[in-house]
């Protein structure tokens, strides 16, 4: 009798460079000192999901390289501003704390560029409206009060630059998840 394939948990993700990912570290830091509650991500584990796969065979994974680096070769490099705190699924009743992203409209193009390519290779992907964000904590309680994070809601964290997007896979251990990456496909369609 053959094996099954063996499967792995994987997400399509814009990485963060890591002076960035120190700057955001520093902001976890400070928002869980002011809300003891928020559970924050290693800061070497923050990124922009662009889609969540689930279980894939490597078979599978290796379909869903060849679309990210087919629209990787017609997608142009940009730039999002990050900042803005907001709550899903709203600041009375916080579970997950994120910083926006600006402008939105060229990460949703690619989100749904993605989307198309996935769908097409069979795997499917969340039917709930994308919104560009950064996830930086998510909360184990109900907190009693968010007005401690008001000098935050504003709080700008400078720009992203947006050249690649990553295939990981994710094993989830006791300590955490670990995140590898599996394939890089970088954006690089120049104006002639």
């Amino acid at each position: 009798m053959a094996e099954a394939p063996r499967l792995l948990r994987s997400f399509i993700a814009i990485p963060l460079p890591e002076a960035l990912q120190q700057q955001l570290g520093e902001l976890q830091k400070q928002l869980r000192q002011l809300q003891p509650e928020l559970k924050t991500p290693k800061k070497e584990n923050l990124h922009l999901t662009l889609h969540f796969l689930g279980d894939q065979t490597q078979e599978q994974l290796a379909k869903i390289k060849q679309i990210m680096l087919s629209i990787g070769k017609r997608k142009k490099i940009f730039n999002v501003t990050m900042g803005n705190l907001g709550f899903f699924p709203n600041q009375r009743k916080p579970r997950i704390l994120w910083l926006g992203l600006q402008p939105q409209q060229e990460l949703i193009n690619l989100h749904q560029e993605l989307a198309a390519g996935l769908n097409r290779i069979g795997v499917a992907t969340e039917q709930r409206h994308f919104m560009p964000h950064l996830t930086i904590g998510r909360f184990r309680h109900l907190p009693r009060d968010t007005q401690t994070l008001c000098p935050f809601l504003s709080h700008n964290c400078g720009s992203l630059k947006i050249d690649r997007m990553v295939l990981y896979t994710s094993e989830l251990t006791p300590q955490g998840a670990i995140h590898k990456p599996w394939t890089t496909a970088l954006l690089y369609a120049v104006d002639y």
